[in-house]
């Protein structure tokens, strides 16, 4: 089921990009790659590849020499052929792929395009022209995720990425996608303002009973109260916040069908707010909404354009003093 889901999601990153690209022509790698990548010396055992594989939930390594330079590509093909020979000790140079396609930082979308047609393969590294130095890598979803930021539709805040990138960053499913683990629905009524916050009371309670601490829950609570409150508040819609709980992480979408976000990016402004004056005087409306939100959240995605809703979704890691 995760395999035709995965498959589907691709499908429809597949059809926008193509859809969308060649008004972007003048984007190069450089403005979307991202950088620094998690690579791996070729020296190192194919073993310490799939462990590294798997706490970066990657599916593929660039290899580079002491000196980061490319010289070659670790994929979890590769992974499964050592498993089958019992060769999880073997080197990495032993058992990578040589003939590596790369991008280089200044060609356009456009190439960088159509070697994921020409090759299908999930994601290319990106070097340095000069020295090969590996400075950046490249999937489909940076793809589309440059070409929705240059809509104007789509807000990423990853506070994980800003240190270190090399996670499958895009965990965010379509509408049309039926997802079976929920354990957490809530649904907003706009109409009474003074219910603003209850989901996010429920959803608190809810998390200290799975015996998250509080500090950490806090954080969520918080987080949510803004997304809940800003349904609310500006869509003069219904909306949903729903919750997906993992022992180290909680996912939270808050999402709603009404006006819609016209520009997100003065939107995420501090003190920018579009809320009536009956609103002010209930309190609300101060435009410190969405910055709360992304101060809290690890991670933030918002979907949204004029007159089609808004899709809020925030990731929340435990973090070392929470626990």
């Amino acid at each position: 089921m995760e395999i035709n889901m995965e498959i589907e999601i691709m499908e429809n990153i597949d059809d926008l990009i193509k859809k969308i690209q060649p008004y972007f022509s003048e984007l190069s790698v450089g403005d979307f790659m991202s950088s620094p990548v998690v690579t791996i010396q070729e020296n190192q055992t194919v073993l310490y590849a799939k462990e590294l594989m798997r706490s970066w939930r990657i599916s593929g390594l660039p290899v580079v020499d002491d000196e980061g330079r490319l010289k070659g590509i670790i994929s979890i093909e590769d992974i499964i052929h050592a498993l089958e020979n019992g060769a999880l000790e073997s080197s990495i140079s032993e058992k990578m792929s040589k003939n590596v396609v790369f991008l280089f930082k200044y060609d356009k979308i456009m190439d960088a395009f159509k070697k994921f047609e020409m090759y299908g393969y999930g994601r290319f590294p990106v070097i340095d022209e000069i020295d090969h130095h590996v400075i950046g890598i490249v999937t489909k979803q940076d793809l589309m995720l440059a070409l929705l930021k240059k809509l104007s539709i789509l807000y990423v805040h990853d506070a994980r990425r800003e240190e270190f990138v090399g996670v499958d960053i895009y965990r965010s499913v379509p509408k049309n996608v039926k997802i079976e683990r929920t354990e957490f629905e809530f649904q907003i009524d706009y109409k009474d303002i003074s219910l603003s916050g209850t989901g996010a009371s429920e959803l608190k309670r809810f998390l200290i009973s799975k015996n998250f601490s509080p500090k950490f829950v806090k954080r969520i609570a918080i987080a949510t109260y803004e997304a809940e409150t800003n349904v609310v508040i500006h869509s003069n819609s219904t909306g949903r916040i729903k919750a997906y709980v993992e022992p180290e992480f909680v996912e939270v979408r808050v999402n709603d069908n009404g006006k819609g976000i016209e520009n997100i990016e003065m939107a995420m402004r501090d003190g920018y707010s579009t809320a009536p004056d009956y609103v002010r005087e209930y309190g609300f409306g101060a435009g410190m909404g969405l910055s709360n939100m992304k101060k809290c959240a690890d991670r933030m995605i918002i979907l949204s354009s004029k007159g089609n809703g808004v899709f809020v979704e925030m990731h929340f890691w435990r973090h070392e003093d929470e626990n």
